[in-house]
């Protein structure tokens, strides 16, 4: 009787056991799919968070180009929607572009308003003979230029309002270009307006830079000997001088004739610009970045 009454209590318990492991594994496989979606969301998260912070920084790197061509003014933004299309950079020509159209841009001030500047006309020199008509009436340039439709025609007169106004002035300062023998006779042209023939002029041959990014240097060597007077008036011209002559060392002697002066000096002109690059390195996380500066560090400290 006994056997008989703890098989049904048994086969009982048997069902609630089983029931228990179906129930502990049907909570073991949602907590297993419950993590993976967590992990699986989480990761579409952080993924999304990345992705939208490339693409934050490209639509940067996009409006800082897009603002210094219109800030140059070569392109017109044609539809007034404040962003240079792909459509409009490509038919860009900066010889059609009207500088009424650009009237806030880099090339429309320098076209016009230091083209006419009265400081700059007034340290310039003395203007070419192509520069008036028949009449002794200086050309406007400028307008022939606005006008012109020709794309040949137009360079030609971008390059003559240069000649012939004020713009002529910044070459003269600060040359584009490394020319020695022009340096040469700038100098000479110096010393005859101050009255003095050179006895010695010449360019240095060792190699000096300059502490100012973009500009290079050519070393000059010149030796000045004569009266007081005809000296001091040479360093003045020298001093008046657009272009800059910077004196770098000097010796001064005094002689049975006055002074000699035997200098080293060193003139400018611009170095090849080449486009500035900016590159943006992004982490996924905070994590990242702490393990790119380890890596970094470790790198150095095995150099």
């Amino acid at each position: 009787m006994a056997d008989n009454t703890k098989r049904p209590a048994e086969a009982k318990r048997e069902k609630i056991s089983k029931a228990q492991q179906y129930t502990m594994l049907e909570v073991l496989g949602a907590s297993i799919v419950l993590g993976a979606c967590i992990v699986i969301a989480i990761f579409m998260i952080k993924y999304i968070k990345f992705n939208a912070m490339v693409i934050g920084e490209k639509n940067e790197a996009i409006t800082a180009y897009d603002q210094s061509i219109r800030n140059v003014g070569v392109c017109v933004d044609t539809d007034n929607n404040g962003r240079l299309s792909a459509e409009e950079l490509e038919k860009c020509n900066p010889n059609e572009v009207s500088l009424e159209k650009v009237t806030n841009s880099l090339r429309y001030k320098i076209l016009t308003q230091m083209a006419q500047n009265t400081d700059l006309e007034s340290v310039a020199r003395q203007r070419n003979e192509n520069c008036f008509d028949e009449t002794g009436t200086r050309i406007d340039f400028n307008k022939l230029y606005e006008e012109s439709t020709d794309e040949k025609e137009k360079q030609q007169y971008l390059q003559s309002s240069k000649i012939c106004s004020a713009l002529r002035v910044i070459p003269d300062a600060l040359p584009a270009l490394k020319n020695t023998e022009a340096l040469m006779a700038s100098l000479n042209q110096i010393f005859v307006l101050a009255g003095w023939e050179p006895e010695r002029i010449s360019p240095r041959d060792d190699s000096t830079k300059s502490d100012i990014s973009g500009v290079d240097v050519i070393p000059v060597t010149l030796r000045i000997e004569g009266a007081d007077d005809v000296v001091l008036g040479v360093l003045n011209k020298i001093e008046q001088s657009i272009r800059e002559f910077d004196i770098t060392n000097a010796t001064v002697e005094w002689t049975s004739a006055g002074l000699s002066l035997q200098a080293s000096a060193n003139a400018y002109y611009l170095s090849e610009q080449e486009p500035i690059e900016t590159m943006v390195k992004l982490y996924a996380s905070n994590k990242a970045r702490v393990n790119e500066r380890r890596n970094s560090n470790a790198n150095k400290e095995s150099e």
